[in-house]
């Protein structure tokens, strides 16, 4: 659960510490105060979408921390990702530190990259916002929240279908290109052909052959002029009157005469002697390159003729040699693939045949599995959507024909069946509602009012939240557009999804906030030059006022003030009644 969320420096924030209680935590206060941008900090600090514009005016960086005290099952996602071996009881600290040219997370000091704070994230809490009920409206997103709710069964069959869609897809794809006319193919064949032969025909090894001749041969073109400069290299080392070699042993007769006077002398004498063997051993090497030098005329000859064949070949197929020997080996799997096309079509087609069979099987599998979920998700929506004010609801999940996911024209293969099988399967789905008696459900995208829609939100939340296990979950006015009967049975049900769940609430509804476990109050102060957000978690004193001023406007009146005090005899009665 979350246990603090320290924010400075971001959008109007200048500091700001919360803590956070288990149970119901709800944030009120006037619109504009500053609960969004609170909420907004906690989504980034986990993750979400930040940029440089979110740093408050006049501020270097903006800097958020979340402490969260982690299940055993989140610390053995730390443990697994090297973030620290936490025991379940320790503390999770994750940072977000946003400057003018980027942003940097870390988790328990260490810099983690997006991917590993969104998989955090999953395993942390749950946003969900007012706005987020038209996500409903999508089929795609009703068919992921059916997927969600699925065993592991499920799960692995959702997974497999999706293999061996992309493995239909992929060998439809090599069918259409052996597809071909016969004369299309005999074209191809004659030009494959000649284009190898060339290429074989230049014998190709190594990619910096080229490079290799060319040094070879500029020492062949300058085999006279080597030889001329070893030799003279050589007679002034050892074999002229006053080489090297000579004067360096005259200088090492003098030296040892004196180190016999002064032993200091004797590193010098042993050095000019090792100086002396390396000119002896340098001239045995310049004798043994002259006699090595090679001045084959013809070799050089067949050098510039080499040069030449690579040349053509590299402005044929290259620019590289490289290039030419990729080509050449891409040319013998094209003329394989084109001489054998006829034998090759026959056999992926019934291999095609066979991995159709196989995704249609699998496909049908998970469909069985998803009518099952659907029919459980529609009794327990209809159930919350009873609690939540809606009596004579009626919700099902209409199971719709998938449409072809494969290209139109992979239907005109011969012997291929293009089931209507998609990545995700078989199923589109419908939610469908009839909130009034008397009519019959249709899609809740046509018919659901916005204070129906937050309620079936909820409801599909409560349940998503309990199959994922997360540990918190935040609810951003999720409540706006319901009173009265609606409105009193969203507090219940929030209520009672706290007895399980850690859950932030930002609302405007006095009848929420009555039921909660801890009351932050957001105010904002306009400043002569600046904006200040301050919270307060307000004592049953203060929470009594601060109902009354949501419930009136204002928070001295007698009559706000007994019907505040009222929504907590009646909050009292609830809770009493969940335990």
């Amino acid at each position: 659960m979350l246990a603090e969320l320290e924010i400075r420096n971001f959008a109007l924030i200048e500091q700001l510490r919360l803590s956070f209680s288990e149970g119901l935590n709800v944030l009120t206060g006037e619109t504009g105060a500053g609960k969004s941008i609170i909420m907004d900090a906690l989504s980034s600090v986990l993750g979400g979408k930040t940029s440089p514009t979110s740093i408050r005016i006049g501020a270097e960086k903006a800097y958020i921390e979340a402490a969260f005290r982690p299940d055993s099952d989140v610390a053995a996602w730390l443990k697994h990702n090297e973030l620290q071996d936490l025991d379940s009881g320790a503390e999770l600290i994750v940072t977000k530190e946003i400057t003018k040219t980027g942003s940097r997370s870390r988790v328990n000091g260490i810099v983690v990259n997006s991917a590993q704070l969104s998989e955090l994230r999953g395993k942390l809490l749950a946003i969900h916002a007012q706005h987020e009920a038209r996500t409903l409206m999508s089929r795609e997103s009703q068919l992921l929240i059916l997927d969600l709710l699925g065993d592991k069964t499920h799960k692995k069959l959702l997974e497999k279908v999706r293999t061996q869609y992309v493995q239909v897809r992929e060998l439809t794809n090599e069918l259409n290109a052996l597809n071909i006319s016969e004369e299309e193919r005999l074209r191809r064949l004659d030009f494959t052909r000649f284009q190898l032969d060339e290429l074989n025909e230049a014998q190709l090894s190594e990619s910096d052959e080229d490079e290799q001749i060319i040094g070879e041969r500029l020492i062949l073109a300058n085999a006279k002029l080597l030889e001329q400069k070893a030799f003279a290299a050589q007679e002034m080392l050892g074999e002229q009157e006053g080489c090297a070699i000579d004067l360096v042993n005259s200088a090492l007769s003098e030296i040892e005469k004196a180190s016999a006077i002064d032993a200091k002398l004797a590193p010098a004498a042993e050095a000019i002697k090792t100086a002396c063997e390396s000119i002896e051993d340098a001239a045995r090497k310049l004798r043994h390159y002259r006699e090595s030098i090679d001045c084959d005329e013809e070799k050089l000859a067949l050098y510039d003729e080499r040069l030449a064949c690579l040349a053509q070949i590299k402005r044929k197929y290259g620019p590289n040699l490289i290039d030419a020997i990729a080509l050449r080996d891409s040319l013998a799997s094209e003329l394989e693939r084109l001489e054998s096309s006829e034998a090759n079509q026959k056999q992926m087609l019934a291999e095609l045949k066979e991995l159709e069979a196989a995704l249609l099987e699998t496909a049908e599998q998970l469909s069985a599995k998803r009518k099952l979920v659907a029919e459980k998700l529609s009794t327990d929506i209809v159930v919350s959507l009873h609690e939540l004010g809606m009596p004579n609801c009626r919700f099902e999940i209409s199971f719709l024909a998938q449409e072809a996911d494969l290209p139109a024209e992979d239907a005109d293969l011969p012997g291929q069946k293009v089931q209507h099988v998609g990545v995700s399967g078989l199923d589109r789905l419908e939610f469908q509602i009839a909130a009034n008696p008397g009519l019959p459900p249709a899609s809740i995208a046509k018919i659901a009012s916005g204070g129906e829609l937050s309620r079936v939100m909820l409801a599909i939340k409560a349940i998503l939240s309990k199959a994922d296990q997360v540990g918190t979950v935040v609810f951003d006015e999720i409540d706006t557009g319901l009173s009265g009967r609606a409105l009193q049975a969203m507090r219940d049900k929030l209520a009672l999804l706290a007895k399980s769940h850690q859950i932030l609430c930002i609302t405007h509804q006095p009848m929420i906030a009555c039921v909660a476990d801890n009351h932050i109050e957001v105010t904002k102060e306009q400043k002569s030059d600046h904006t200040e957000i301050f919270c307060t978690a307000l004592n049953q004193n203060q929470r009594l006022k601060a109902l009354a001023a949501m419930a009136s406007g204002a928070e001295d009146q007698k009559a706000a003030l007994a019907f505040a005090k009222s929504l907590f005899e009646e909050a009292n009665f609830v809770k009493m009644r969940l335990n």
